[in-house]
C-alpha cells in the first residue's frame, strides 16, 4: 500500500532537488556514483539524469521530471542546472502564494515575472551580448575549460576553415550540426580523435573507390514500406524467379561492391555474397543525410545507374581498423571503461550543444554569474515606479533570485571559474520554463490517493476502496465497497 504524501511535503521535496543541483554547480567534471543494483554502478554529472535515476517519491515528481526531461532533450543538457535552480528559488519565494487561494493575485504576480524575463531578454540583447570571434580561448570558455573537448572542437573548426577560401557562417553551422560523435572504450587513456570523414562500421580491410548503394529500409523478402502498392510476389514457383535470385542478379548487373542499409538484411543473402560484397546494416540515417536524396532508395528493385555512388574508402593512418569515407566529420571519444560511456558521452554533448547554440546566434552572454550580476544591477538602478503590490512583490522576487544565483556560484570558491560563456536561448528558456512549471503546480489544489483494501466476507472478496483527498490542510476520506464476483 502506497503511503499518502501531503502537499506540505512539497517543501522537503524541493530541498531534495536543491541539494542535488547545488552539489553539481560549478564543477563540470564531478560525478555522482549510484549503486543501481548489487553488481552495477552508474555515474551521473547532469542533475536531471541523476534525478531520473533516484527513487524520489512525490505526487508532483512525474510532472516535474517530464518537464526537465523535455528541456534536457531540447538543449542537450544546456542550462539544466539553471532551470532547476531558478525553479526551486522561485518556489521558495512564492511559497506564500501556495497557502492563499486568491487566484487573481497569483495570476498578476506570475504575469509580472514573465514580463521581467521578457524585458531582461531585450536588455541583454541591447546591453550585454558579446559578438562571437572564434579562437582557442573561446572554445575553452564555452567548454568550461574541459580542454579534452574544447581542443578537439577547435581542431574541427581549423580543419573547416583551412579547406575554405571564404568562411560562410551558415556552412560552419551546418558542419557542426552534422558532426558525428562516437564513444568507444580504450583502456589506456581518455582522449578524443578527429576523423575528417564519416566512419563506416566495416570489419574487413578495405581501401579505394567502391560502387555503393544506400537503402533506406530493409533488405528482406517480406519488407513493404507504408504506402507502397507494387508488391513483389512472395510465393515463387522456380529458383530463377525467387526473391533472392532477383536481388543477386541486380547486384551482379550493377556491379555493386558495398550496400549500406538503415534496416536489417536477409541472412541468406549475406551468406551467398560473403566473399563478393559487403553488406552493412543498421546504418544511422544521419549518414544518409550527407548525400543528395536521389542517391537513396527504399528497394533494391528500384535501382538504376543514377542511384550508385562511387565512394572512396580510407583507413585512418594511426588505426587501420577505422574505415571512413570523405563525407562529413567525426569525433571519436575514447573512455577508460564501459560504465563511463554514458556520462562522458553526455559531457561532450553538453559542450558541443552549447557551442552550436552560441554559433547559431553568433553572440554569447558572459557566464560564471557575471551576466546575472550585471542584469541585477541594471534592473535595480532602473526600477519603474509602480504602486501595485503585486508588481513590487514580483520585482523583489526576481531580483532576489538573480542575487541568490550569483551568490550560490561564488559560494563554491574551490570550484568557481571565471570567464565562462553562456548561450542565450537556453538560459532565457530555462527561466521561462521554471515559471511555467510553477504556474501548473500552483493550479493543483487536491491530491487524491486511491488505496485498495481487500476484505473476505462470506467467501466473497470485497475491495474496500479508500480515496484520500487533500486540499491544502484539509483531508477528506471517502470509502466505498466493490464486490468481486
Amino acid at each position: 500500500m502506497s503511503r499518502f504524501i501531503t502537499i506540505e511535503n512539497l517543501s522537503s521535496y524541493m530541498c531534495q532537488l536543491k541539494s542535488i543541483v547545488s552539489s553539481l554547480l560549478c564543477d563540470h567534471t564531478s560525478m555522482k556514483c549510484v549503486d543501481s543494483s548489487s553488481s552495477s554502478f552508474e555515474f551521473f554529472s547532469c542533475p536531471i539524469k541523476l534525478i531520473e535515476e533516484l527513487n524520489i517519491i512525490h505526487p508532483y515528481h512525474s510532472l516535474i521530471i517530464e518537464t526537465l526531461e523535455t528541456f534536457h532533450n531540447k538543449y542537450d543538457g544546456c542550462s539544466c542546472k539553471t532551470l532547476l535552480f531558478f525553479f526551486i528559488t522561485f518556489y521558495n519565494h512564492l511559497q506564500i502564494l501556495f497557502d492563499k487561494n486568491n487566484q487573481l493575485i497569483q495570476k498578476k504576480i506570475f504575469n509580472y515575472l514573465e514580463q521581467f524575463i521578457d524585458q531582461s531578454l531585450l536588455i541583454a540583447k541591447n546591453n550585454f551580448i558579446e559578438n562571437l570571434y572564434l579562437n582557442l580561448n573561446i572554445f575553452h570558455r564555452i567548454c568550461r575549460f574541459q580542454k579534452i573537448y574544447s581542443d578537439i572542437l577547435y581542431e574541427v573548426y581549423l580543419y573547416f576553415i583551412s579547406s575554405k577560401q571564404q568562411i560562410i557562417h551558415e556552412e560552419l553551422i551546418k558542419q557542426f550540426d552534422n558532426l558525428n560523435h562516437i564513444t568507444y572504450v580504450k583502456y589506456s587513456e581518455e582522449k578524443c580523435l578527429f576523423i575528417p570523414g564519416t566512419i563506416i562500421p566495416i570489419n574487413k580491410s578495405i581501401k579505394g573507390y567502391k560502387r555503393t548503394i544506400l537503402i533506406d529500409g530493409y533488405i528482406l523478402e517480406d519488407y513493404i514500406h507504408i504506402g507502397y502498392n507494387n508488391k513483389l510476389k512472395l510465393k515463387q514457383t522456380s529458383i530463377k524467379s525467387s526473391w533472392i535470385y532477383i536481388i543477386l542478379s541486380i547486384l551482379e548487373k550493377y556491379s555493386i561492391d558495398i550496400i549500406l542499409c538503415t534496416g536489417t538484411i536477409d541472412e541468406k543473402l549475406k551468406e551467398l555474397n560473403y566473399n563478393k560484397r559487403i553488406f552493412i546494416e543498421n546504418i544511422s540515417k544521419k549518414i544518409f543525410q550527407l548525400f543528395e536524396q536521389n542517391f537513396i532508395i527504399n528497394y533494391l528493385t528500384d535501382i538504376n545507374e543514377e542511384n550508385i555512388l562511387l565512394l572512396n574508402y580510407l583507413e585512418y593512418h594511426n588505426d587501420p581498423s577505422i574505415i571512413f569515407i570523405e563525407k562529413g566529420l567525426t569525433i571519436i571519444q575514447y573512455v577508460l571503461f564501459e560504465n563511463l560511456i554514458p556520462i562522458k558521452h553526455e559531457q561532450f554533448v553538453h559542450c558541443l550543444s552549447r557551442f552550436r547554440l552560441i554559433l547559431k546566434k553568433n553572440f554569447y552572454l558572459k557566464g560564471s554569474g557575471e551576466f546575472e550580476n550585471n542584469l541585477y544591477k541594471y534592473l535595480y538602478d532602473n526600477k519603474k515606479e509602480n504602486l501595485s503590490i503585486e508588481y513590487n512583490f514580483a520585482y523583489e522576487c526576481f531580483l532576489e533570485c538573480l542575487k541568490l544565483f550569483v551568490n550560490e556560484l561564488l559560494n563554491h570558491k574551490e570550484l568557481f571559474e571565471k570567464n565562462l560563456l553562456d548561450d542565450f536561448d537556453s538560459k532565457f528558456d530555462a527561466w521561462k520554463t521554471s515559471i511555467e512549471l510553477l504556474k501548473i503546480i500552483m493550479q493543483i489544489d487536491n491530491i487524491i490517493l486511491c488505496l485498495d483494501r481487500p476484505v473476505i466476507l462470506n467467501g466473497c472478496t470485497i475491495i474496500n476502496k479508500i480515496c484520500v483527498s487533500q486540499y491544502k490542510d484539509l483531508s477528506v476520506i471517502i470509502t466505498f465497497n466493490i464486490l468481486l464476483l
